[in-house]
């Protein structure tokens, strides 16, 4: 009976009514907004299609690239030397960075310590057994760095970020904790 002469009351049922659009709107616009967000970030792993063609797989062949330059290395350099510990370092670093901006930043680094020793292998004397292989290595890292460059992640995190600024999204968003997606570069 109670409950019936609150909801009898036309002030409380048009309070009752505004929170409960106001909230339905809120988690509306965040889930939709999310759901973009997620669609986009996926596209860094999975590829444009899904197919798992994507920056974080060229990111690994990278890694297993410069892994093998260190293989070469280690058989005609000590093991402390500069070069190979730069590479090992921006593996390393590679390897713990979390977010697309982090990866971004590692692999540049990974790419001038992989060129580094590339250069120093391509003056040392290997034997005719080891000599072709820094420069097959060395281009196919250089051949997914020049994918990653051509890769459509940055242009769906863009466009995410251009329809999250926008109004109402960019309030809406704002509200509920929406980010812009991270770049690559």
């Amino acid at each position: 009976m109670i409950i019936l002469n609150i909801w009898r009351n036309n002030k409380f049922a048009f309070v009752a009514m505004l929170v409960m659009i106001i909230a339905g709107t809120l988690i509306g616009s965040h889930n939709t907004l999310a759901g973009m967000r997620e669609e986009g970030a996926a596209v860094f792993v999975a590829g444009i299609k899904g197919d798992g063609i994507g920056i974080q797989g060229d990111l690994s062949e990278r890694d297993a690239a410069a892994y093998n330059m260190v293989t070469i290395a280690r058989k005609y350099l000590p093991e402390d030397n500069a070069v190979i510990q730069q590479v090992i370092k921006a593996r390393a670093d590679l390897a713990a960075a979390d977010s697309v901006a982090e990866k971004a930043k590692a692999d540049k680094a990974l790419e001038s310590a992989v060129k580094d020793l590339h250069q120093v292998l391509a003056a040392a004397k290997l034997s005719a057994q080891d000599e072709k292989y820094p420069q097959r290595i060395y281009t196919e890292f250089r051949s997914r760095g020049d994918t990653i460059s051509h890769d459509p992640y940055n242009q769906v995190a863009a466009d995410f970020n251009k329809k999250l600024s926008a109004f109402p999204a960019g309030l809406l968003g704002g509200l509920t904790g929406v980010k812009p997606l991270e770049l690559f570069q």
